[in-house]
């Protein structure tokens, strides 16, 4: 049972969260709601027990201070949640799945939905969700993210899509010019060559090497040189397009070394801290980072682009949702759906998107000029032309292999181990042995 003290320890760490900026002054109020006045006895209530990955400081309080809100506008629903770290969280749920004994809910990304679809594990929210109050002002593109075989099987908390970030700073320092979103992939290693100075520790381009998304970054470019994963119902990854086009990322590290050398092991963290830190001045991720940019660079200091046009003059970027997912093995499905929805409501909905600079997937919300007016998301949202839902998505079977099987293979052809041709040969098999 949390008792005073841990409400009077949440209220000085979100305090000392606004004193530092992480949280603006004005929205401090929100956050504190949550921890004022007496705590709500749930003797007998419904335990709706709800896994988060990612915790880092700031997240873990916002979760913790909407999970509090919801707890004290209910009598019988009690909601705990548990944090895991993002690199354990998938396997976490694996385990707790064959054992019988998953969260009645959890925040995964969409990637692993036809994963845990394939193990029977996740509940069918069709039904429900096409009778919920906000299904047509949910984007279509979200919904289809989450859509496995026809089926809803979650709800998408929010989404985004992927762009260039720069340090525009830095770029009027070195006398750099800015790019036009229509600048090429030329242009795109003309820039990271101006930005990279060895002998000052900064680079032009923070390439991320561990983690799914650095199987998705990479097949983003492939994508500009027309390359695809499927066509006519066979695994294409291999193509000629691809090889040139995976050759010519790689070689962004391998040969003209306009990337840190620590790359092969960079996951998301690294990115974006490169960047804030000024090791980096150009990385390629969501919006969800650019809330931490207006912190560490301060927002006159960066801008988002699109990707860059390859030489067919394609390019693609691909969207993705973070999800709220049901386990069919959760013993109060409508104590979980209760709590699913009010995180969807306006005024959760648009904290969440908000605080993390992620886009909200509800329409109504995605209009507040919050989001359609700021200059921080600019890239994303001109980008919204050429996005495309990530071509991972068509088999369950491929969530998992992502992981386990696509990056090894990318991170040896990074270091020279294997060429990009044997890269996406072996990928490609891969990914042909699991259309399922």
């Amino acid at each position: 049972m949390k008792d005073d003290a841990y409400y009077a320890s949440r209220r000085q760490f979100l305090q000392t969260l606004a004193a530092t900026g992480a949280i603006a002054a004005s929205d401090l109020a929100w956050w504190e709601d949550p921890f004022l006045g007496p705590r709500r006895a749930h003797a007998a209530a419904s335990t709706v027990r709800f896994q988060f990955s990612v915790p880092e400081p700031l997240q873990t309080s916002l979760v913790e201070s909407l999970v509090e809100r919801f707890n004290k506008s209910q009598k019988d629903i009690e909601v705990k949640v548990e944090f895991v770290p993002q690199a354990q969280a998938r396997q976490k749920l694996i385990t707790a799945v064959t054992a019988g004994n998953p969260p009645d809910c959890c925040q995964i990304w969409d990637n692993w939905l036809g994963e845990f679809d394939g193990m029977g594990a996740v509940e069918d929210l069709t039904g429900r969700v096409k009778e919920w109050k906000q299904y047509a002002d949910t984007l279509p593109i979200a919904w289809e993210t989450v859509t496995v075989k026809g089926r809803i099987l979650s709800f998408p908390w929010v989404v985004t899509n992927d762009a260039i970030y720069i340090r525009s700073e830095r770029a009027k320092e070195y006398g750099i010019a800015l790019p036009k979103d229509d600048w090429t992939w030329d242009d795109f290693l003309r820039t990271a060559r101006a930005f990279t100075k060895p002998e000052k520790n900064q680079y032009g381009f923070g390439m991320r090497g561990q983690g799914t998304w650095a199987v998705l970054y990479a097949t983003e470019f492939l994508y500009s040189n027309g390359a695809q994963v499927l066509k006519d119902g066979k695994v294409v990854i291999n193509s000629k397009e691809a090889v040139e086009a995976l050759d010519w990322y790689l070689d962004m590290f391998r040969k003209h070394k306009v990337t840190p050398p620590s790359v092969p092991t960079d996951g998301w963290r690294q990115i974006v801290e490169g960047f804030g830190r000024g090791v980096t001045n150009m990385y390629l991720h969501n919006s969800g980072s650019s809330e931490e940019q207006k912190k560490f660079v301060g927002a006159q200091n960066f801008v988002t682009v699109p990707l860059p046009l390859g030489p067919p003059k394609k390019r693609a970027s691909f969207y993705f949702s973070e999800t709220l997912t049901m386990f069919k093995a959760s013993k109060n499905k409508d104590a979980t759906w209760k709590f699913l929805t009010f995180l969807m409501d306006d005024d959760q909905h648009a904290h969440y998107a908000k605080t993390l600079g992620l886009l909200p997937a509800r329409k109504s919300i995605a209009d507040r000029p919050e989001f359609a007016k700021d200059p921080a998301l600019a890239g994303f949202i001109k980008s919204f032309p050429f996005s495309i839902v990530s071509p991972y998505l068509a088999y369950a079977g491929w969530g998992g292999k992502l992981d386990s099987e696509g990056v090894p293979l990318f991170q040896q052809a990074m270091v020279g181990k294997i060429s990009a041709k044997e890269c996406l040969d072996k990928f490609a098999d891969v990914l042909t042995k699991n259309m399922m």
